[in-house]
């Protein structure tokens, strides 16, 4: 039962419907604590304790091109409103290019935080009066989910989920990648291969997967060929080769990192005849700094060699001069031992005192040079 406007839940009053979901309906609402318009999402059913802590890792993304989750009620999401269209193609090539390196941007900055889309679809992007991107509902799939079960078709999480919440898998089956189609774990190549069916989609217009049923759309994200006839023909081989990476089934073949969807976006593309765009390199100030390092590893290689070649003197050799000091006559040198004479050498090594016992005279000090 929709929520007529002025009820509160909480402290938010309801102001409008604006849409459904495969959770609920969605009310632009104001936050009477803050005066602020956000966007509610009312579920039909109370959310689980796994829930609010798959929501509360959510609401610590914080980026431009991401709706950010302002709170978590017992059976309500409130969001941040965002005014704008949903994303739609065919648009034009600068255009796209954009709005693809935004969704890059979003992307690169949850998988950095360790939280997958797994739901990226058009209808979860807004594109706002100013020409910026707002990405909606990062993570929101994994905590709608029931708990992982057996991998196989008919248990998959995804078919369960759809079974429960009418009219996701309509709007789901399109951007789902292959193992998802499966029923198989999403990771980060899930939310690659989503982005690359909306960029394909908005070089293009029109599905890139379609059918009459969940099960025929499914089958053709399996197994249908992947057509770039239908690109415009100005697109540039390395955006060609960019969508080839995204959505290539085998996941050990398909782009690991979304940053480099985003390194590539940022950089200049090739032109549309196949011919790749001259790279254009930023004309910069020249640094000192290297000429002066250059300048002193110059010195010290000079003054090493001049250290190495330079003519020395040579050596002096010095000999070993061996003389006797004999005590004056009529004296004897005075010893602790007899082979330990009293005596000893000047600091300058020129004198050597000694003291002698002269014959009934007793001690004396002598110093002789040497």
């Amino acid at each position: 039962m929709s929520l007529t406007p002025g009820t509160k839940l909480g402290p938010y009053e309801i102001l409008d419907l604006i849409g459904a979901g495969g959770m609920g309906e969605v009310y632009r609402a104001r936050d009477t604590r803050l005066d602020r318009i956000v966007a509610l999402k009312v579920s039909k059913d109370q959310f689980s304790e796994r829930f609010e802590r798959e929501a509360r890792s959510v609401a610590a993304l914080n980026h431009p091109n991401i709706a950010a989750l302002y709170d978590v009620g017992p059976n309500y999401l409130v969001l941040e409103f965002v005014e704008g269209e949903n994303l739609a193609g065919p648009l034009p090539l600068d255009t796209a290019v954009n709005y693809a390196r935004q969704i890059a941007e979003a992307i690169e900055a949850a998988h950095e935080k360790g939280i997958v889309h797994r739901d990226l679809k058009p209808a979860n992007i807004k594109v706002t009066p100013a020409g910026s991107i707002k990405v909606l509902d990062f993570g929101l799939a994994k905590a709608l989910s029931e708990d992982p079960v057996s991998g196989s078709m008919q248990d998959s999480p995804t078919l369960s989920m759809a079974m429960t919440r009418a009219g996701m898998i309509l709007g789901t089956a399109a951007y789902m990648s292959p193992e998802q189609a499966k029923g198989k774990p999403a990771d980060r190549r899930a939310d690659i291969w989503a982005f690359g069916v909306v960029l394909y989609e908005m070089l293009a217009g029109g599905q890139t997967f379609s059918g009459e049923t969940a099960a025929e759309t499914l089958a053709s994200v399996l197994k249908e060929t992947i057509s770039f006839d239908r690109l415009p023909a100005d697109t540039p081989p390395a955006l060609r080769s960019l969508l080839n990476r995204c959505l290539e089934r085998d996941l050990r073949k398909r782009l690991q990192a979304i940053g480099e969807a985003r390194i590539m976006l940022e950089g200049p593309l090739g032109a549309g005849d196949g011919t790749e765009a001259p790279r254009q390199v930023e004309a910069r100030p020249i640094s000192r700094t290297p000429w002066a390092i250059a300048g002193v590893l110059a010195l010290a290689l000079v003054g090493f060699a001049a250290w190495t070649w330079w003519p020395r003197p040579k050596p002096v050799e010095v000999g070993i001069a061996r003389f006797a000091v004999a005590p004056p006559e009529g004296t004897s040198l005075t010893a602790n031992s007899p082979n330990a004479p009293q005596l000893a050498v000047s600091p300058d090594g020129r004198q050597v005192a000694f003291i002698a016992d002269e014959t009934g005279k007793g001690r004396d000090l002598w110093v002789r040079p040497l």
